[in-house]
């Protein structure tokens, strides 16, 4: 719980120990899984565990790996050691807040609500006014939030874009992804069966968020060559 709440501490671009600087930026895993991953349709963790591994592109993805590539997008960071103590950790941390859930279940708020197609094409111009009358109070005119007072390190509340967010492969990065987290969650209190924004006002501003300039996502591996007949494919380097 410690990992998830005060990523930066232990993990961030800012850790005390400087070669767990794993991540790029100093958000913590909270800053998109709200409430040390337990508020529904905030990507919560409670059956995260209940359906890894699972099949991905005719691939076995661990849990593990999934993780990482939230450290690595999200975070703009590069990936834990897999057998790490803090891999070993969060992985804990996920059987713990999901004990009970069936396997391959996945219990009702999990992953983000459902949202509606817009009725018009989403518009950054009028995703700006959407940002400036509900955003802007928390994350500031600039997108940059708010950091922890003090010695503490991280952001009471998240920067949006700049060299601060999330790279442009997150899950947040994604118009459709981002109108159906705000919807259900922002402005921060609002609860998902009586959200503030419209439809189209959660498109709009996610289309405005994700129009400022965002780290680069790290490029993807090669795909295999595919293989002659009686030939092994070759394995990406």
């Amino acid at each position: 719980m410690n990992l998830i709440v005060n990523t930066p501490r232990y993990i961030g671009k800012s850790a005390e120990t400087p070669d767990m600087a794993f991540g790029g930026n100093d958000l913590s895993c909270q800053s998109c899984h709200l409430k040390a991953g337990l508020q529904p349709f905030a990507a919560p963790f409670v059956s995260t565990v209940a359906t890894f591994p699972m099949m991905v592109d005719n691939q076995v993805l661990p849990l593990s790996e999934r993780i990482n590539g939230c450290i690595e997008l999200g975070l703009n960071g590069r990936p834990l050691p897999d057998d790490s103590r803090e891999i070993q950790a969060l992985v804990a941390y996920m059987v713990f807040v999901g004990k009970g859930t069936p396997k391959g279940v996945r219990v009702p708020g999990m992953g983000l609500m459902p949202i509606a197609f817009p009725t018009a094409v989403p518009d950054a111009r009028r995703g700006e006014a959407v940002y400036a009358q509900h955003c802007a109070s928390c994350h500031k005119a600039d997108g940059q939030g708010e950091t922890l007072a003090g010695p503490a390190v991280g952001y009471a509340v998240p920067p949006l874009w700049g060299e601060g967010s999330y790279n442009g492969g997150a899950g947040m990065g994604k118009i459709a992804y981002a109108a159906s987290y705000i919807r259900s969650n922002m402005p921060l209190g609002v609860d998902y069966r009586e959200p503030t924004l419209t439809v189209q006002e959660a498109w709009d501003v996610a289309a405005y968020m994700n129009s400022k300039p965002h780290p680069v996502a790290p490029p993807l591996p090669p795909e295999p060559e595919p293989a002659a007949d009686g030939e092994e494919a070759a394995e990406a380097p």
